[in-house]
């Protein structure tokens, strides 16, 4: 059995997207194009060097955003027992 509060935090993450707000929107398309802008100046090197560090923070940005929803989820459980 799948452990409600993954299941919760499955269902939120496929539907983040409809709960951003429209403010979210521009800044994220000023984050791509400011990427964009400084990955054209990297090396090859450089350019292989950022995709891992990408890649490492990115996981960890993940495991982090799961555990912080999950501990919201506790947070509120034990409130409103």
């Amino acid at each position: 059995m799948q452990d409600y509060i993954d299941v919760l935090l499955c269902h939120l993450a496929d539907t983040r997207q409809n709960a951003l707000p429209g403010e979210y929107f521009p800044l994220q398309a000023r984050e791509y194009q400011t990427l964009d802008a400084l990955t054209a100046s990297f090396t090859a090197d450089q350019r292989k060097l950022f995709l891992a560090y990408e890649e490492a923070r990115n996981a960890a940005a993940s495991v982090s955003e799961d555990a912080f929803a999950r501990q919201a989820f506790l947070l509120a459980r034990e409130v409103y027992r």
